[in-house]
């Protein structure tokens, strides 16, 4: 019972100047992987599987500036009906170190979230989609609280509104 309106973004990137945009850099990809991370635990959560990602990283996000790079994995922290979603720091550094011998980490990083655990975070979704009753309501958003103005609220959901 798959949509066109189903996104389930598992990486994003920031990229600031200067030390302190990197913190501005990890609030945005926090903001936007907890989004993320939302949809598949809710997905999850309404086919009663959510034991199946309950502390599991479902996302992955980079802030960087010209130097150092932070890479986070993103998971839900599920208790019953309440759902905190966390960050886990995976790896800080700075890249310019050591005659610049880790330029290529986070490169390689990203590519391997790409090459060997999206394939297999993909078949989880797609297994619990194909368990999506067909009776399912798709009238509205599934995250109507989500403190935007209509104008920006449409263009989350602009089918919806």
């Amino acid at each position: 019972m798959a949509t066109y309106y189903m996104y389930f973004p598992f990486l994003t990137c920031e990229v600031k100047c200067e030390t302190t945009a990197l913190d501005v850099a990890d609030r945005q990809n926090a903001h936007s992987m907890t989004f993320a991370v939302r949809g598949v635990t809710e997905l999850f959560r309404a086919l009663k599987r959510e034991s199946e990602v309950h502390r599991q990283i479902l996302a992955y996000s980079f802030s960087h500036d010209h130097q150092s790079v932070r890479i986070y994995g993103h998971y839900p922290v599920i208790d019953g009906d309440d759902t905190k979603y966390s960050r886990h720091p995976i790896r800080v550094f700075d890249f310019t170190d050591l005659d610049g011998r880790e330029k290529w980490a986070s490169y390689q990083f990203a590519k391997n979230v790409y090459d060997l655990w999206m394939p297999s975070h993909f078949k989880k979704i797609c297994s619990a989609i194909d368990q999506l009753p067909d009776e399912l309501d798709l009238d509205g958003p599934p995250f109507l609280a989500t403190g935007l103005s209509k104008s920006l609220k449409i263009l989350i959901y602009p089918v919806f509104l």
